[in-house]
């Protein structure tokens, strides 16, 4: 791929893995990260090139691959301050035909809109959110869910597709990758959610939780959490699955706000999402299994359906 140039924004704990795999993959990478100290570790350890700023990194760059905290960030990165000139921002650098791949979970009416605002700039924007948490960036096990209908980009841009992840999903228009990124962790929320109050109970009367979701796991109540949390990580209190509890509010959030777009009906959805507010604000640096615990704090204190532990 050496005539090409894949610019990476975000070299965190997801990001640094999957940069490196592109590399490997005979990807070339240029890196840029806010953190200078660990964008040059990165650079020497695997022989990559370091931006100094964001427009040396899109002036150096065909592709640029974002993987930051949310939409705003990516927004911000783009485009800059709301006044035009102030700051660095990608869009003082851009190469003609540049190509942008938010691969952060944002949100997906704002991908559609600084699509647009992209395409007036000649830049094309390219949504592929990814699953499978830090095993699977390590791994390159990702799934990439893809969004976007420009198949010249897309076609570009799939050897880091390729190199990153093991199955890679046309999901529909800009934004739809994100759409499904979303309802993906909101699902993957509602088990976790669903389990830690079934444990809770059932011990509450006297089950013993190892048993439980044994017993889970060969009937019809099983989910991912259950299969691969409980006996792992969280029984034990280990934890350490690398996603925050603030991070799975994030994305449930964004879901309840894609619901609210399409005027969709979605209790349960708006319920999740309080729920999620409420634990993240209480643990909001720690790893979202622990959310247990706020359970059993709010068990502990009599909590009361509808007010806050």
């Amino acid at each position: 791929m050496a005539d090409m140039t894949v610019g990476w924004i975000g070299i965190g704990n997801m990001g640094w893995p999957m940069a490196r795999n592109a590399k490997k993959a005979g990807i070339d990478i240029a890196v840029y990260d806010v953190d200078q100290g660990r964008m040059g570790k990165f650079a020497e350890e695997f022989d990559a090139k370091r931006a100094p700023t964001l427009k040396a990194l899109a002036e150096m760059s065909d592709v640029i691959v974002t993987i930051v905290p949310d939409g705003k960030v990516v927004r911000q990165i783009c485009l800059g301050a709301d006044k035009p000139g102030e700051g660095d921002r990608l869009a003082d650098g851009f190469r003609p035909g540049a190509i942008v791949v938010d691969m952060s979970s944002s949100a997906p009416t704002g991908t559609r809109a600084l699509g647009d605002e992209l395409h007036r700039l000649g830049v094309t924007l390219i949504d592929a959110p990814v699953s499978g948490g830090t095993a699977g960036a390590d791994a390159a096990t990702l799934s990439i869910m893809v969004g976007g209908t420009d198949e010249a980009a897309i076609a570009k841009v799939m050897p880091v597709f390729q190199a990153t992840g093991k199955n890679v999903f046309r999901c529909g228009t800009l934004g739809c990758g994100h759409a499904m990124k979303c309802l993906n962790n909101y699902l993957s929320a509602v088990g976790l959610t669903a389990a830690n109050e079934a444990l809770i109970i059932g011990q509450k009367f006297g089950l013993d939780p190892s048993t439980m979701i044994d017993i889970i796991n060969v009937s019809t109540g099983r989910n991912n959490s259950t299969e691969t949390k409980y006996h792992q990580r969280v029984l034990n209190r280990k934890y350490g699955s690398g996603f925050s509890a603030a991070l799975m509010a994030k994305d449930v959030g964004i879901a309840a706000g894609l619901a609210g777009d399409q005027e969709a009906f979605a209790p349960l959805l708006h319920t999740m999402n309080e729920i999620w507010q409420q634990a993240s604000t209480q643990l909001p640096s720690v790893d979202h299994e622990v959310t247990i615990e706020y359970y059993e704090r709010a068990n502990a204190t009599k909590l009361k359906p509808g007010k806050k532990a």
